[in-house]
């Protein structure tokens, strides 16, 4: 799977379509960044094209405006990044997405292949004129999961697919697809979440899923090391409570429902 495969997976129309290489000095101008993270964005890009701006006029979808400016959603962006070897991939992908106004899905070109993604975006409290991230980035790759789930990811994320009551609710119904497929390499299943609520939930039970394995691999090394028995009996025992509590977080991994196609 390749960049371009994802892209072709969006099936936004013609109209949207862009092929415009940025330069790496149009990103320093727009950033306030600090040193380390000013050298990431120059060292580390090998290329980042803008391919897509999806706009009202463009998809027929309208633009997202609170009364009180806090979600403001004009337009979406979509970029594919091509990283160079040995970058800290998750730290530039954060960078890009803060530094560009618009939502993005951003499409990274990796060794293992592909990996996507996106970060909601409000109105600083601070600034009513500046977006900010409302999270951290979300990101998956396809080349993590099975080929069937890889394809049902793929088919989930073409634009029609996507609730269309404005363009902020596209691009959740993204983030739902690249948090199901975040899942689905923990439970097998793919099934994007009805809502983003929900999607940022099954979010939440990952972090605290890997925190247990963490612990519980942890616990796994001092037994094997522990001579006295009353002390081996106390970390089985806490192992069992650890597991416990995974399987469990593993079930709200797998409440979300297949989303309905062309929800509105």
């Amino acid at each position: 799977m390749t960049p371009d495969d994802v892209i072709d997976a969006l099936c936004l129309p013609m109209a949207c379509a862009l092929d415009i290489r940025v330069p790496k000095t149009q990103l320093q101008a727009h950033s306030d960044f600090g040193t380390p993270d000013r050298r990431l964005l120059q060292d580390g890009i090998d290329t980042l094209r803008w391919v897509a701006a999806v706009r009202p006029d463009a998809v027929g979808v309208p633009a997202r405006a609170a009364q009180d400016g806090s979600l403001r959603v004009p337009e979406l962006q979509v970029m594919v990044l091509r990283a160079r070897t040995g970058t800290s991939l998750t730290r530039l992908e954060e960078l890009l997405h803060r530094v560009v106004p618009y939502p993005v899905l951003l499409v990274s070109e990796q060794e293992s292949g592909p990996r996507v993604s996106v970060a909601l975006k409000r109105t600083s409290h601070a600034r009513n004129d500046h977006v900010v991230l409302d999270g951290p980035p979300v990101s998956a790759s396809p080349g993590d999961v099975p080929g069937t789930i890889g394809a049902g990811f793929l088919s989930a994320l073409r634009f029609d697919r996507q609730p269309s009551r404005d363009l902020r609710a596209v691009y959740e119904g993204w983030l739902a697809c690249v948090a199901a497929l975040r899942v689905a390499a923990v439970t097998g299943e793919f099934a994007p979440a009805g809502a983003v609520e929900a999607a940022q939930a099954q979010l939440v039970a990952l972090a605290e899923s890997s925190r247990l394995e963490a612990e519980i691999n942890k616990l796994l090394v001092q037994i094997k090391g522990e001579k006295q028995l009353s002390r081996r009996i106390e970390l089985q025992e806490r192992i069992k409570a650890k597991r416990a509590d995974l399987s469990a977080t593993h079930g709200v991994l797998r409440t979300a429902q297949p989303r309905r196609e062309h929800e509105k």
